[in-house]
Protein backbone atom coordinates (compact mmCIF):
# COMPACT_ATOMS: atom_id res chain seq x y z
CA UNK A 1 0.00 0.00 0.00
CA UNK A 2 1.26 3.47 -0.90
CA UNK A 3 1.37 5.87 2.06
CA UNK A 4 1.49 9.63 1.47
CA UNK A 5 0.57 12.70 3.48
CA UNK A 6 -2.98 12.29 2.14
CA UNK A 7 -3.67 8.96 3.86
CA UNK A 8 -0.96 8.57 6.52
CA UNK A 9 -3.02 9.57 9.54
CA UNK A 10 -6.01 7.55 8.32
CA UNK A 11 -3.81 4.45 8.12
CA UNK A 12 -1.63 5.09 11.19
CA UNK A 13 -3.77 2.95 13.55
CA UNK A 14 -3.64 0.03 11.09
CA UNK A 15 0.11 0.47 10.70
CA UNK A 16 0.52 0.48 14.48
CA UNK A 17 -1.57 -2.69 14.84
CA UNK A 18 0.35 -4.50 12.11
CA UNK A 19 3.66 -3.57 13.74
CA UNK A 20 2.44 -4.77 17.13
CA UNK A 21 1.09 -8.09 15.77
CA UNK A 22 4.10 -8.90 13.59
CA UNK A 23 6.83 -11.41 14.42
CA UNK A 24 9.38 -9.43 12.41
CA UNK A 25 9.45 -6.44 10.03
CA UNK A 26 11.47 -6.11 6.83
CA UNK A 27 12.84 -2.78 5.62
CA UNK A 28 14.20 -1.17 2.48
CA UNK A 29 14.76 2.39 1.20
CA UNK A 30 15.46 4.35 -1.97
CA UNK A 31 17.89 7.28 -1.81
CA UNK A 32 18.18 10.60 -3.64
CA UNK A 33 21.90 10.01 -4.21
CA UNK A 34 24.75 7.71 -3.29
CA UNK A 35 28.41 8.45 -2.65
CA UNK A 36 30.34 7.54 -5.79
CA UNK A 37 33.43 9.77 -5.87
CA UNK A 38 36.86 8.12 -5.74
CA UNK A 39 37.30 9.21 -2.11
CA UNK A 40 34.23 7.13 -1.16
CA UNK A 41 35.27 4.02 -3.04
CA UNK A 42 35.05 0.80 -1.03
CA UNK A 43 38.50 -0.49 -0.14
CA UNK A 44 39.81 -3.75 1.30
CA UNK A 45 42.02 -1.58 3.54
CA UNK A 46 39.02 0.03 5.26
CA UNK A 47 38.25 -0.63 8.89
CA UNK A 48 34.59 -0.16 9.79
CA UNK A 49 35.44 3.06 11.62
CA UNK A 50 37.29 4.40 8.58
CA UNK A 51 34.34 3.48 6.36
CA UNK A 52 31.98 5.32 8.73
CA UNK A 53 34.23 8.39 8.83
CA UNK A 54 34.31 8.51 5.01
CA UNK A 55 30.54 8.73 4.83
CA UNK A 56 29.29 10.58 7.91
CA UNK A 57 29.91 14.14 6.73
CA UNK A 58 28.26 13.66 3.33
CA UNK A 59 25.13 11.68 4.24
CA UNK A 60 23.31 14.79 5.50
CA UNK A 61 22.92 16.10 1.93
CA UNK A 62 21.14 12.93 0.81
CA UNK A 63 17.75 11.60 1.80
CA UNK A 64 15.62 8.49 1.81
CA UNK A 65 12.74 9.35 -0.52
CA UNK A 66 10.95 6.04 -0.13
CA UNK A 67 10.83 3.64 2.81
CA UNK A 68 9.36 0.18 2.48
CA UNK A 69 8.13 -1.80 5.50
CA UNK A 70 6.57 -5.26 5.41
CA UNK A 71 5.07 -6.68 8.60
CA UNK A 72 5.10 -10.49 8.70
CA UNK A 73 2.52 -12.20 10.92
CA UNK A 74 2.54 -15.97 11.50
CA UNK A 75 -0.65 -18.05 11.28
CA UNK A 76 0.08 -21.21 13.25
CA UNK A 77 -2.97 -23.11 12.01
CA UNK A 78 -2.03 -22.60 8.36
CA UNK A 79 1.73 -22.64 9.04
CA UNK A 80 1.82 -19.52 6.87
CA UNK A 81 3.14 -15.98 6.98
CA UNK A 82 0.83 -13.11 6.12
CA UNK A 83 2.78 -10.12 4.81
CA UNK A 84 1.38 -6.59 4.90
CA UNK A 85 3.50 -4.20 2.85
CA UNK A 86 3.70 -0.41 2.91
CA UNK A 87 5.61 2.02 0.71
CA UNK A 88 6.06 5.36 2.47
CA UNK A 89 6.73 8.31 0.15
CA UNK A 90 8.75 10.91 2.08
CA UNK A 91 9.48 14.53 1.25
CA UNK A 92 11.60 17.06 3.22
CA UNK A 93 9.75 19.97 4.81
CA UNK A 94 10.41 23.54 5.88
CA UNK A 95 9.41 24.46 9.40
CA UNK A 96 10.91 27.45 11.20
CA UNK A 97 14.67 27.20 10.80
CA UNK A 98 14.47 23.47 10.06
CA UNK A 99 15.03 23.67 6.32
CA UNK A 100 15.61 20.09 5.21
CA UNK A 101 17.58 19.85 2.00
CA UNK A 102 18.72 17.12 -0.36
CA UNK A 103 20.79 16.63 -3.48
CA UNK A 104 20.16 14.46 -6.50
CA UNK A 105 22.68 12.76 -8.75
CA UNK A 106 22.01 12.39 -12.45
CA UNK A 107 23.00 8.73 -12.22
CA UNK A 108 20.55 8.15 -9.37
CA UNK A 109 17.73 9.91 -11.23
CA UNK A 110 18.42 7.76 -14.28
CA UNK A 111 18.40 4.63 -12.13
CA UNK A 112 15.12 5.59 -10.41
CA UNK A 113 13.45 6.45 -13.73
CA UNK A 114 14.48 3.08 -15.09
CA UNK A 115 12.63 1.45 -12.20
CA UNK A 116 9.47 3.60 -12.53
CA UNK A 117 10.00 5.83 -9.49
CA UNK A 118 7.04 8.21 -9.08
CA UNK A 119 8.63 11.65 -8.66
CA UNK A 120 5.24 13.43 -8.64
CA UNK A 121 4.14 11.39 -5.65
CA UNK A 122 7.43 12.19 -3.90
CA UNK A 123 7.13 15.96 -4.45
CA UNK A 124 3.39 16.62 -4.25
CA UNK A 125 2.23 13.92 -1.86
CA UNK A 126 5.37 13.09 0.12
CA UNK A 127 4.91 12.56 3.84
CA UNK A 128 6.76 15.08 6.05
CA UNK A 129 9.05 13.96 8.85
CA UNK A 130 11.28 15.22 11.62
CA UNK A 131 14.17 13.64 13.47
CA UNK A 132 14.22 13.16 17.22
CA UNK A 133 16.63 16.08 17.52
CA UNK A 134 14.23 18.28 15.50
CA UNK A 135 11.38 17.23 17.79
CA UNK A 136 13.46 18.18 20.83
CA UNK A 137 14.06 21.63 19.30
CA UNK A 138 10.31 22.21 18.75
CA UNK A 139 9.54 21.09 22.29
CA UNK A 140 12.14 23.55 23.61
CA UNK A 141 10.43 26.42 21.77
CA UNK A 142 7.12 25.15 23.10
CA UNK A 143 8.34 25.22 26.71
CA UNK A 144 9.67 28.75 26.15
CA UNK A 145 6.27 29.81 24.67
CA UNK A 146 7.96 30.64 21.37
CA UNK A 147 6.45 27.94 19.16
CA UNK A 148 4.03 30.35 17.42
CA UNK A 149 6.83 32.78 16.49
CA UNK A 150 9.16 29.97 15.43
CA UNK A 151 6.63 28.32 13.14
CA UNK A 152 5.61 31.69 11.66
CA UNK A 153 9.16 32.32 10.43
CA UNK A 154 8.81 29.84 7.57
CA UNK A 155 5.37 30.87 6.31
CA UNK A 156 5.20 31.34 2.57
CA UNK A 157 3.35 34.20 0.92
CA UNK A 158 0.36 32.02 -0.06
CA UNK A 159 0.02 30.74 3.50
CA UNK A 160 0.09 34.25 4.96
CA UNK A 161 -2.48 35.29 2.38
CA UNK A 162 -4.76 32.41 3.38
CA UNK A 163 -4.57 33.33 7.07
CA UNK A 164 -5.38 36.97 6.29
CA UNK A 165 -8.28 36.01 4.02
CA UNK A 166 -9.73 33.72 6.69
CA UNK A 167 -9.40 36.48 9.29
CA UNK A 168 -11.24 38.85 6.96
CA UNK A 169 -14.03 36.30 6.46
CA UNK A 170 -14.43 35.99 10.25
CA UNK A 171 -14.52 39.79 10.59
CA UNK A 172 -17.21 40.02 7.91
CA UNK A 173 -19.20 37.20 9.57
CA UNK A 174 -19.04 38.89 12.97
CA UNK A 175 -20.28 42.21 11.59
CA UNK A 176 -22.93 41.11 9.09
CA UNK A 177 -24.20 37.64 10.03
CA UNK A 178 -26.60 36.50 12.73
CA UNK A 179 -25.31 32.91 12.74
CA UNK A 180 -23.84 31.75 16.04
CA UNK A 181 -21.16 29.53 14.46
CA UNK A 182 -18.87 29.50 11.48
CA UNK A 183 -16.64 26.83 9.89
CA UNK A 184 -13.28 27.31 8.15
CA UNK A 185 -11.74 24.58 5.99
CA UNK A 186 -7.95 24.61 6.49
CA UNK A 187 -6.01 21.66 5.05
CA UNK A 188 -2.58 22.93 6.06
CA UNK A 189 -1.86 21.89 9.68
CA UNK A 190 0.57 24.76 10.25
CA UNK A 191 -1.91 27.37 8.97
CA UNK A 192 -4.65 25.78 11.07
CA UNK A 193 -2.59 26.11 14.26
CA UNK A 194 -1.56 29.69 13.49
CA UNK A 195 -5.11 30.70 12.52
CA UNK A 196 -6.53 29.46 15.83
CA UNK A 197 -4.17 31.73 17.74
CA UNK A 198 -4.40 34.63 15.29
CA UNK A 199 -8.22 34.71 15.48
CA UNK A 200 -8.20 34.59 19.28
CA UNK A 201 -5.79 37.51 19.37
CA UNK A 202 -7.72 39.61 16.83
CA UNK A 203 -11.21 38.82 18.16
CA UNK A 204 -10.99 38.15 21.92
CA UNK A 205 -14.74 37.56 22.21
CA UNK A 206 -14.87 34.45 20.01
CA UNK A 207 -14.22 30.78 20.75
CA UNK A 208 -12.31 28.48 18.37
CA UNK A 209 -12.07 24.71 18.45
CA UNK A 210 -11.59 21.78 16.09
CA UNK A 211 -14.73 20.48 14.43
CA UNK A 212 -15.85 17.08 15.70
CA UNK A 213 -15.27 14.38 13.09
CA UNK A 214 -13.14 16.62 10.85
CA UNK A 215 -9.77 17.73 12.17
CA UNK A 216 -9.23 19.99 9.13
CA UNK A 217 -12.15 22.28 10.02
CA UNK A 218 -12.05 25.09 12.56
CA UNK A 219 -15.34 25.68 14.37
CA UNK A 220 -15.84 29.27 15.54
CA UNK A 221 -18.43 30.40 18.11
CA UNK A 222 -19.46 34.05 18.16
CA UNK A 223 -19.66 34.04 21.97
CA UNK A 224 -16.78 32.41 23.83
CA UNK A 225 -19.04 32.03 26.89
CA UNK A 226 -21.52 29.84 25.01
CA UNK A 227 -22.77 26.97 27.14
CA UNK A 228 -21.24 23.53 26.46
CA UNK A 229 -18.26 24.73 24.44
CA UNK A 230 -14.75 25.98 25.19
CA UNK A 231 -11.62 27.01 23.36
CA UNK A 232 -9.42 24.16 22.24
CA UNK A 233 -6.53 24.32 24.77
CA UNK A 234 -3.33 25.71 23.35
CA UNK A 235 -1.54 22.58 24.58
CA UNK A 236 -3.87 20.44 22.43
CA UNK A 237 -3.31 22.70 19.40
CA UNK A 238 0.46 22.40 19.90
CA UNK A 239 0.18 18.61 20.32
CA UNK A 240 -1.76 18.37 17.06
CA UNK A 241 0.73 20.55 15.20
CA UNK A 242 3.81 18.65 16.39
CA UNK A 243 2.06 15.30 15.75
CA UNK A 244 1.52 16.35 12.14
CA UNK A 245 5.07 17.63 11.71
CA UNK A 246 6.59 14.42 13.10
CA UNK A 247 5.10 12.50 10.17
CA UNK A 248 7.09 9.35 9.50
CA UNK A 249 8.87 9.67 12.85
CA UNK A 250 5.66 8.20 14.34
CA UNK A 251 6.51 4.94 12.57
CA UNK A 252 10.11 4.99 13.80
CA UNK A 253 8.79 5.45 17.35
CA UNK A 254 6.41 2.52 16.92
CA UNK A 255 9.30 0.35 15.76
CA UNK A 256 11.35 1.51 18.74
CA UNK A 257 8.48 0.84 21.17
CA UNK A 258 7.65 -2.68 20.01
CA UNK A 259 11.28 -3.78 19.46
CA UNK A 260 10.42 -6.16 16.64
CA UNK A 261 13.34 -7.72 14.73
CA UNK A 262 14.21 -5.56 11.70
CA UNK A 263 15.28 -7.37 8.54
CA UNK A 264 16.97 -5.78 5.53
CA UNK A 265 19.45 -6.49 2.77
CA UNK A 266 22.89 -4.86 2.76
CA UNK A 267 21.91 -2.45 5.53
CA UNK A 268 25.00 -0.33 6.25
CA UNK A 269 23.85 2.70 4.24
CA UNK A 270 20.27 2.19 5.45
CA UNK A 271 21.45 2.55 9.05
CA UNK A 272 23.40 5.73 8.24
CA UNK A 273 20.37 7.31 6.56
CA UNK A 274 17.97 6.18 9.30
CA UNK A 275 20.14 7.77 11.97
CA UNK A 276 20.66 11.04 10.11
CA UNK A 277 17.04 11.42 9.03
CA UNK A 278 15.12 10.21 12.07
CA UNK A 279 17.44 10.11 15.10
CA UNK A 280 19.67 13.11 14.48
CA UNK A 281 22.95 14.17 12.82
CA UNK A 282 25.51 11.38 12.67
CA UNK A 283 27.85 11.57 15.68
CA UNK A 284 31.61 11.97 15.34
CA UNK A 285 32.13 8.68 17.14
CA UNK A 286 31.57 5.43 15.24
CA UNK A 287 30.95 3.68 18.58
CA UNK A 288 28.23 6.20 19.46
CA UNK A 289 26.61 5.68 16.06
CA UNK A 290 26.36 1.94 16.71
CA UNK A 291 25.06 2.55 20.23
CA UNK A 292 22.36 4.94 19.01
CA UNK A 293 21.15 2.53 16.32
CA UNK A 294 21.14 -0.39 18.75
CA UNK A 295 19.04 1.57 21.27
CA UNK A 296 16.33 2.14 18.63
CA UNK A 297 16.66 -1.16 16.73
CA UNK A 298 18.11 -3.71 19.16
CA UNK A 299 17.56 -6.69 16.85
CA UNK A 300 18.73 -6.41 13.22
CA UNK A 301 19.20 -9.12 10.59
CA UNK A 302 20.94 -8.51 7.26
CA UNK A 303 20.06 -11.12 4.62
CA UNK A 304 23.10 -10.06 2.56
CA UNK A 305 25.44 -11.09 5.37
CA UNK A 306 23.40 -14.17 6.37
CA UNK A 307 23.32 -15.48 2.80
CA UNK A 308 27.05 -14.83 2.40
CA UNK A 309 27.82 -16.82 5.55
CA UNK A 310 25.38 -19.66 4.82
CA UNK A 311 26.46 -20.05 1.18
CA UNK A 312 29.62 -21.72 2.48
CA UNK A 313 27.42 -24.71 3.39
CA UNK A 314 26.42 -25.21 -0.26
CA UNK A 315 28.30 -26.76 -3.16
CA UNK A 316 28.87 -24.59 -6.22
CA UNK A 317 25.98 -26.24 -8.09
CA UNK A 318 23.61 -25.79 -5.13
CA UNK A 319 24.31 -22.10 -4.49
CA UNK A 320 22.70 -18.94 -5.92
CA UNK A 321 24.47 -17.15 -8.79
CA UNK A 322 24.81 -14.05 -6.56
CA UNK A 323 23.34 -12.84 -3.29
CA UNK A 324 22.05 -9.58 -4.74
CA UNK A 325 18.47 -9.22 -3.48
CA UNK A 326 16.75 -9.98 -6.80
CA UNK A 327 18.86 -13.08 -7.44
CA UNK A 328 18.44 -14.33 -3.88
CA UNK A 329 14.66 -13.81 -3.89
CA UNK A 330 14.21 -15.56 -7.24
CA UNK A 331 16.43 -18.42 -6.06
CA UNK A 332 14.09 -19.09 -3.14
CA UNK A 333 10.80 -18.11 -4.83
CA UNK A 334 11.50 -20.50 -7.74
CA UNK A 335 12.31 -23.26 -5.22
CA UNK A 336 15.85 -23.81 -6.44
CA UNK A 337 17.23 -24.35 -2.93
CA UNK A 338 17.75 -28.09 -2.42
CA UNK A 339 17.88 -27.53 1.35
CA UNK A 340 14.22 -26.44 1.27
CA UNK A 341 12.45 -29.18 -0.62
CA UNK A 342 10.12 -30.16 2.25
CA UNK A 343 7.98 -28.42 4.86
CA UNK A 344 8.49 -24.78 3.87
CA UNK A 345 5.96 -22.17 5.00
CA UNK A 346 3.49 -20.44 2.70
CA UNK A 347 4.15 -16.70 2.42
CA UNK A 348 1.18 -14.64 1.26
CA UNK A 349 0.74 -10.91 0.76
CA UNK A 350 -2.45 -9.52 2.29
CA UNK A 351 -2.56 -6.89 -0.47
CA UNK A 352 -0.81 -7.83 -3.73
CA UNK A 353 1.66 -5.38 -5.22
CA UNK A 354 0.90 -3.66 -8.53
CA UNK A 355 1.40 -5.93 -11.56
CA UNK A 356 3.90 -3.34 -12.87
CA UNK A 357 5.92 -3.75 -9.69
CA UNK A 358 9.68 -3.77 -10.19
CA UNK A 359 12.72 -4.22 -8.01
CA UNK A 360 14.18 -1.10 -6.42
CA UNK A 361 10.76 0.02 -5.24
CA UNK A 362 11.15 0.17 -1.47
CA UNK A 363 7.94 -1.68 -0.57
CA UNK A 364 8.63 -4.58 -2.94
CA UNK A 365 12.29 -4.89 -1.95
CA UNK A 366 11.31 -4.90 1.73
CA UNK A 367 8.96 -7.82 1.05
CA UNK A 368 11.68 -9.68 -0.87
CA UNK A 369 14.12 -9.24 2.03
CA UNK A 370 11.56 -10.64 4.48
CA UNK A 371 10.77 -13.56 2.16
CA UNK A 372 14.48 -14.47 1.91
CA UNK A 373 14.81 -14.19 5.70
CA UNK A 374 12.00 -16.73 6.20
CA UNK A 375 13.66 -19.18 3.81
CA UNK A 376 17.13 -18.74 5.32
CA UNK A 377 15.68 -19.17 8.82
CA UNK A 378 13.83 -22.34 7.82
CA UNK A 379 16.99 -23.81 6.32
CA UNK A 380 19.05 -22.96 9.43
CA UNK A 381 16.41 -24.35 11.82
CA UNK A 382 16.03 -27.61 9.87
CA UNK A 383 19.82 -28.04 9.95
CA UNK A 384 19.74 -27.63 13.73
CA UNK A 385 17.01 -30.29 13.98
CA UNK A 386 18.70 -32.57 11.50
CA UNK A 387 15.53 -33.05 9.43
CA UNK A 388 12.72 -31.09 7.73
CA UNK A 389 10.01 -30.01 10.14
CA UNK A 390 7.29 -27.43 10.73
CA UNK A 391 9.26 -24.38 11.85
CA UNK A 392 7.65 -21.39 13.60
CA UNK A 393 9.08 -17.85 13.77
CA UNK A 394 10.69 -18.24 17.20
CA UNK A 395 12.70 -21.23 16.08
CA UNK A 396 13.74 -19.42 12.90
CA UNK A 397 14.94 -16.42 14.89
CA UNK A 398 16.81 -18.69 17.31
CA UNK A 399 18.48 -20.52 14.42
CA UNK A 400 19.64 -17.21 12.92
CA UNK A 401 20.76 -15.75 16.28
CA UNK A 402 24.49 -16.13 15.40
CA UNK A 403 23.92 -13.55 12.63
CA UNK A 404 21.94 -11.07 14.76
CA UNK A 405 23.09 -7.42 14.58
CA UNK A 406 25.76 -8.26 12.02
CA UNK A 407 25.42 -5.98 9.00
CA UNK A 408 27.22 -6.71 5.76
CA UNK A 409 30.29 -4.63 4.88
CA UNK A 410 31.02 -4.46 1.16
CA UNK A 411 34.68 -4.92 0.27
CA UNK A 412 36.18 -3.93 3.60
CA UNK A 413 38.81 -5.08 6.05
CA UNK A 414 36.15 -7.19 7.81
CA UNK A 415 33.01 -8.79 6.42
CA UNK A 416 30.47 -7.33 8.85
CA UNK A 417 29.71 -4.55 11.32
CA UNK A 418 28.44 -5.64 14.74
CA UNK A 419 25.87 -3.24 16.24
CA UNK A 420 25.64 -4.89 19.67
CA UNK A 421 29.26 -5.93 20.32
CA UNK A 422 32.79 -5.07 19.25
CA UNK A 423 33.53 -5.51 15.56
CA UNK A 424 35.52 -8.62 14.60
CA UNK A 425 39.28 -8.40 13.97
CA UNK A 426 40.48 -8.08 10.40
CA UNK A 427 39.82 -11.37 8.59
CA UNK A 428 41.17 -10.62 5.13
CA UNK A 429 44.38 -12.23 3.81
CA UNK A 430 47.70 -10.73 4.91
CA UNK A 431 48.70 -7.51 3.14
CA UNK A 432 51.47 -7.60 0.56
CA UNK A 433 54.41 -5.18 0.49
CA UNK A 434 55.61 -4.28 -3.01
CA UNK A 435 58.99 -2.56 -3.41
CA UNK A 436 60.15 -1.11 -6.71
CA UNK A 437 63.75 -2.18 -7.40
CA UNK A 438 64.54 -0.11 -10.49
CA UNK A 439 62.73 3.25 -10.18
CA UNK A 440 63.09 5.78 -7.39
CA UNK A 441 59.31 6.33 -7.31
CA UNK A 442 56.87 3.45 -7.59
CA UNK A 443 54.16 3.67 -10.28
CA UNK A 444 51.10 2.60 -8.27
CA UNK A 445 48.80 2.43 -11.28
CA UNK A 446 51.23 0.18 -13.15
CA UNK A 447 51.49 -2.17 -10.17
CA UNK A 448 47.70 -2.21 -9.84
CA UNK A 449 47.40 -3.17 -13.50
CA UNK A 450 49.98 -5.95 -13.17
CA UNK A 451 48.53 -7.48 -10.02
CA UNK A 452 44.92 -6.88 -11.05
CA UNK A 453 45.25 -9.84 -13.43
CA UNK A 454 45.28 -12.13 -10.36
CA UNK A 455 41.87 -10.92 -9.18
CA UNK A 456 40.32 -8.10 -7.14
CA UNK A 457 42.90 -5.99 -5.30
CA UNK A 458 43.30 -2.57 -3.68
CA UNK A 459 46.60 -0.72 -3.54
CA UNK A 460 47.98 2.33 -1.74
CA UNK A 461 51.46 3.95 -1.55
CA UNK A 462 53.79 3.09 1.33
CA UNK A 463 56.63 5.56 0.98
CA UNK A 464 58.19 6.64 -2.34
CA UNK A 465 59.36 3.26 -3.60
CA UNK A 466 56.80 0.89 -2.09
CA UNK A 467 53.08 0.13 -1.95
CA UNK A 468 50.72 -2.02 0.08
CA UNK A 469 48.35 -4.43 -1.67
CA UNK A 470 45.15 -5.89 -0.18
CA UNK A 471 43.57 -8.94 -1.81
CA UNK A 472 40.19 -10.59 -1.47
CA UNK A 473 41.36 -14.21 -1.15
CA UNK A 474 44.34 -16.15 0.20
CA UNK A 475 44.92 -18.05 -3.05
CA UNK A 476 45.68 -14.68 -4.72
CA UNK A 477 48.34 -13.92 -2.11
CA UNK A 478 49.97 -17.30 -2.69
CA UNK A 479 49.86 -16.96 -6.47
CA UNK A 480 51.32 -13.41 -6.48
CA UNK A 481 54.16 -14.38 -4.13
CA UNK A 482 55.02 -17.42 -6.25
CA UNK A 483 54.85 -15.51 -9.54
CA UNK A 484 57.06 -12.63 -8.34
CA UNK A 485 59.46 -14.73 -6.27
CA UNK A 486 62.50 -13.89 -8.41
CA UNK A 487 61.22 -10.80 -10.22
CA UNK A 488 63.87 -8.19 -11.09
CA UNK A 489 61.50 -5.21 -11.09
CA UNK A 490 59.61 -5.73 -7.84
CA UNK A 491 60.25 -7.41 -4.54
CA UNK A 492 56.93 -8.66 -3.11
CA UNK A 493 56.64 -10.06 0.40
CA UNK A 494 54.09 -10.41 3.17
CA UNK A 495 53.74 -7.11 4.99
CA UNK A 496 55.32 -6.87 8.43
CA UNK A 497 54.73 -3.76 10.49
CA UNK A 498 58.14 -4.20 12.14
CA UNK A 499 59.99 -4.69 8.86
CA UNK A 500 58.16 -2.35 6.50
CA UNK A 501 56.63 0.45 8.58
CA UNK A 502 58.88 3.52 8.68
CA UNK A 503 57.20 4.78 11.84
CA UNK A 504 57.63 1.43 13.57
CA UNK A 505 61.29 1.15 12.52
CA UNK A 506 61.91 4.69 13.73
CA UNK A 507 60.28 3.85 17.06
CA UNK A 508 62.38 0.68 17.40
CA UNK A 509 65.63 2.48 16.55
CA UNK A 510 64.74 5.36 18.83
CA UNK A 511 64.02 2.92 21.62
CA UNK A 512 67.27 1.08 20.96
CA UNK A 513 69.29 4.30 21.03
CA UNK A 514 67.64 5.49 24.23
CA UNK A 515 68.09 2.06 25.85
CA UNK A 516 71.69 1.84 24.68
CA UNK A 517 72.43 5.35 25.88
CA UNK A 518 70.89 4.62 29.25
CA UNK A 519 72.91 1.40 29.54
CA UNK A 520 76.16 3.23 28.72
CA UNK A 521 75.31 5.91 31.25
CA UNK A 522 74.72 3.34 33.98
CA UNK A 523 77.94 1.47 33.10
CA UNK A 524 79.89 4.74 33.14
CA UNK A 525 78.36 5.67 36.47
CA UNK A 526 79.21 2.24 37.90
CA UNK A 527 82.87 2.40 36.80
CA UNK A 528 83.17 5.94 38.06
CA UNK A 529 81.97 4.91 41.52
CA UNK A 530 84.43 1.97 41.53
CA UNK A 531 87.37 4.23 40.61
CA UNK A 532 86.44 6.64 43.34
Amino acid sequence: MDITKENFYEELDNIAKNIKDSCFISFDAEFSAILTRESFKYSLFDTNEERYNKYKTQISTMKMMQVGLTMFQYDRELDAYLATGYTFHLCPQLIGRINQSLIFQASTLKFLCKHNFDFNKFIYEGLPYLSKSDEALLNRYRIENNLFDYVSESLEFDEEKQINQCSSEVSKWLSSSVEDTMYLDIDNAICRYLLHLELRQRYPGILTTDSLGNSKKILIYRDKNVEGAKNAPIAILEDNLIAYLLGFLHVIKLLETHKKPIVGHNMFLDMLFLHNQFIGPLPDSYTMFKKNINSVFPTIFDTKYISHAMSKKLTFSESWKSNALQDLYEFFAERKCKKLEYGINIVRLTTPFDVKQSYHEAGWDAYCSGYCFIRLGHWAACENRGKPHVIGPREKLAALAPYCNKVNVIRGGVSYMNFSENDPPRNRPVLLHVKCLKDTVIDVEKVASLLGSFGSIDIKPCGKRAALVATGAQFMVDKILKTYENNRDYRISKYSVYKHSVACRFAIWSGSIVTGGLALYLIHKKFKSILL
